[in-house]
């Protein structure tokens, strides 16, 4: 039977993955890209709030949205 992976090395393996070191527009400096969770709120028509969740790619020292 094989060894169970635990959460921490998953963590660890999706962690190497996502060290992508590219040229950031606005500094000119290297920065990575990190991945982040972005919610909005929207206001519908009734009154009540609906909540658009996404995941987005952006440069860790700007947190401007990375378009490849």
């Amino acid at each position: 039977m094989a060894k169970q992976q635990t959460f921490a090395d998953k963590a660890n393996k999706l962690g190497k993955k996502s060290d992508l070191v590219v040229m950031c527009p606005d500094t000119n400096q290297e920065t990575k890209i990190i991945s982040v969770r972005i919610v909005d709120t929207i206001k519908t028509d009734k009154g009540t709030f609906k909540f658009l969740d996404r995941n987005m790619k952006v440069y860790e020292s700007t947190y401007k949205p990375y378009k490849p």
